[in-house]
């Protein structure tokens, strides 16, 4: 993965651990899971396409909130006042600045942050899935590359963030090391003006708030593909309303193609999918059959290889 160089600054000062987590996944070729149940995991494929929904409607119901709770109390406490110091030392009255802007997006970040959610995938959960996983988010995994993970650029719109799951200390922890950062690099951070300033403090603020989650959830080694459509629109992404559990809502649609210009890297379904793995299920032949049967459909080769039926003895009914 090639980062620009105000962009790798930013991630080396504002992200600690990030481009280190990047470059394992890099390095590594970890490859990625989507848990869901087989309705989706069929649509994903016939349609080739990707939703993103709210994340007010996702699984755990403190997405985002739980992030921005962390953040609220770090900054008030000791380590937060650390922190503030060390940016008004470098401008003064740039965290009045932040509080201003924070006043009119906290409430947008929560509110209209559109997230698709995928897993790590290791080689021993090939046979099996994780059970965990099939427990909580559904019966289907679509096992994919990392290629489009790996491709940043600023044309699609959509990112991805690996997620933190942090206690309290463990936050304050996090933001003394960035402080730590900030008073290493405070003759580059001078030369970049105040404004930039602001702008990064803001965006460190709101990566942190989307990407930390409670500790409990820590088994699903999670990173997050994002879309924000106030911050910045995406002519790739496709917005309609769907019902989906008797809520009616507004989802965005990623087509799932090779489409450089627009910023997709081999994201089209034969090349991006790996393999399928259908979770414990009392039907788990004909599950299988049909995916076979879709993924021929749509051009993927040797299919009745890439199906591979759980072998967890869990009862699903």
């Amino acid at each position: 993965m090639q980062l620009d160089p105000d962009t790798l600054k930013f991630a080396e000062i504002f992200q600690p651990g990030y481009l280190e987590r990047v470059g394992k996944v890099a390095a590594s070729s970890q490859r990625f899971a989507y848990y869901t149940n087989a309705d989706t995991a069929l649509k994903i494929i016939r349609n080739q396409e990707l939703w993103f929904r709210n994340a007010t409607v996702l699984n755990d119901f403190s997405e985002i909130s739980y992030g921005l709770e962390l953040m609220r109390q770090a900054l008030t406490g000791p380590a937060g006042q650390r922190f503030q110091e060390s940016v008004e030392d470098i401008f003064e009255g740039t965290i009045a600045l932040v509080n201003e802007r924070l006043d009119g997006w906290v409430d947008d970040w929560r509110l209209e942050t559109y997230i698709a959610c995928i897993s790590e995938h290791d080689k021993t959960e090939d046979r099996s899935g994780r059970l965990s996983m099939w427990r909580a988010y559904g019966d289907t995994a679509l096992v994919i590359n990392n290629t489009p993970l790996m491709a940043v650029t600023d044309l699609l719109g959509v990112y991805s963030i690996p997620v933190e799951y942090l206690s309290l200390d463990e936050y304050r922890d996090r933001l003394d090391k960035t402080t730590d950062s900030i008073l290493i690099n405070r003759r580059y951070l001078k030369s970049l003006g105040q404004p930039a300033m602001v702008e990064h403090i803001q965006h460190m603020l709101f990566l942190s708030a989307i990407s930390t989650k409670h500790p409990g959830f820590s088994e699903e080694r999670e990173w997050r593909l994002f879309y924000r459509p106030n911050a910045q629109r995406s002519s790739a992404m496709i917005e309609r309303i769907e019902v989906l559990g008797g809520v009616p809502q507004i989802v965005y649609s990623l087509p799932l193609k090779n489409d450089p210009e627009q910023g997709l890297f081999s994201a089209d379904v034969p090349t991006l999918l790996e393999r399928v793995v259908i979770g414990p299920t009392e039907y788990p032949y004909v599950s299988q059959r049909a995916f076979v049967s879709a993924l021929t459909v749509i051009g993927v080769e040797n299919s009745d290889c890439k199906v591979i039926a759980s072998d967890i003895p869990l009862r699903t009914g």
